[in-house]
């Protein structure tokens, strides 16, 4: 077995041929594998992360509002709260003009978010109602431009 071995180099190195043994050979195989299995792993990453990315994003003409950070005593008990609104314009000249006046449409949105919270946690009919007076108020300040407004996260 030796000799053969044997005889295999010294015939490689009379042909020039560079000599690898069987663990350099299997070394390289598992190292083209792993490589091949990262490029692969990148790939589906790279796809989870653009399908996550594009599933956050409700449409393009949505301007996010917040988030608005809500301290308030309920019957004596501090409640701590986090609310992020998005607000659909009816087009992208609309969201221009809502996110150059983002300080007045907070200034709607904010106080309306704390009297969501007087009460406690909100239920569903409250938010409802949140977002209806909000579209309202928002469609008084600045008419044929609100076309939605809903609730990003409400923690």
């Amino acid at each position: 077995m030796t000799r053969i071995f044997l005889v295999a180099t010294l015939l490689a190195l009379v042909a020039g041929v560079p000599i690898l043994s069987a663990p350099a050979l299997a070394e390289t195989d598992s190292t083209k594998e792993r490589k091949e299995e990262q490029k692969q792993r990148d790939k589906e990453h790279k796809q989870f992360n653009r399908e996550i990315q594009y599933r956050r994003v409700v449409g393009p003409n949505i301007l996010p509002i917040g988030p608005f950070s809500i301290s308030v005593f309920v019957q004596g008990q501090p409640l701590e709260a986090r609310l992020r609104v998005a607000i659909e314009a009816k087009d992208v000249q609309a969201k221009t003009t809502l996110d150059a006046q983002k300080w007045a449409v907070n200034g709607i949105v904010y106080p309306l978010a704390v009297k969501l919270y007087e009460n406690g946690r909100p239920n569903r009919e409250q938010i409802e109602l949140f977002k209806m007076e909000a579209q309202t108020q928002l469609s008084e300040r600045y008419p044929d431009m609100v076309q939605a407004v809903y609730i990003e996260s409400l923690i």
